[in-house]
């Protein structure tokens, strides 16, 4: 499979020393068990931590809230969907090398589009240093960043439903269904013991915040 390495870089904003590294960040574990490569995993790893940096430099400069409030903004900006929708927005998830057998699934997880930046993110880190990454990761998501400064900073779902009813009994039950590599969480909330909402997502976290956000919609009517 022919990887396009020029229109990757024009979307991307960089143009990498290394290619190798750049072709890595693209290579799912499918693909590389197949063709006995690198998978994207350990670039992954790094640009976590490389993206969590980011992040925390610029609300200590630009916020001037207390460290809970900083860090539920943080929670709110490097979470899956938002790096998921940043891969959607630039269209990169089509580079995507996945093994033959990936490739029947019609679509891409939220987490392994979330993965894939996160390993943008370690690969540019590793080429170029902190500045460059920065200049990427600002132009995938810096929006979100300038639109909490703009309008606000909301709680998760999880935590408006719990101030919503402060005297209530609120219990989240999760399973999991699928392969490991792309498991399917379904999480119902049962609020005093009726259920009342219903969610689903790519892992634990994101199915109960959805779940939280029916019921405040069921709530509010």
């Amino acid at each position: 499979m022919n990887f396009n390495y020029a229109e990757v870089e024009k979307i991307v904003g960089y143009t990498f020393k290394n290619k190798a590294l750049l072709k890595t960040a693209f290579t799912h574990s499918s693909y590389s068990n197949e063709h006995r490569t690198e998978s994207n995993e350990r670039l992954e790893f790094l640009g976590d931590a490389v993206i969590e940096l980011i992040i925390t430099s610029r609300l200590y400069l630009e916020f001037n809230g207390q460290e809970g409030d900083l860090s539920k903004i943080r929670s709110k900006v490097v979470s899956e969907k938002p790096l998921a929708e940043a891969i959607d927005k630039l269209g990169l998830d089509k580079f995507l090398l996945k093994g033959v057998g990936e490739q029947k699934n019609t679509t891409i997880s939220l987490a392994i589009k979330c993965d894939l930046f996160e390993a943008i993110c370690g690969a540019i880190y590793l080429d170029s240093g902190i500045n460059e990454t920065t200049k990427f990761f600002n132009k995938a998501v810096g929006n979100i960043i300038e639109n909490i400064k703009k309008n606000g900073f909301d709680d998760d779902p999880k935590t408006k439903l719990q101030e919503m009813l402060k005297q209530s009994k609120i219990v989240y039950s999760t399973t999991k269904s699928g392969a490991d590599h792309n498991p399917t969480y379904k999480t119902v909330v049962f609020i005093d013991d009726k259920k009342s909402g219903i969610g689903v997502g790519s892992n634990k976290k994101t199915a109960e915040e959805n779940a939280a956000d029916v019921a405040i919609k069921n709530i509010l009517g």
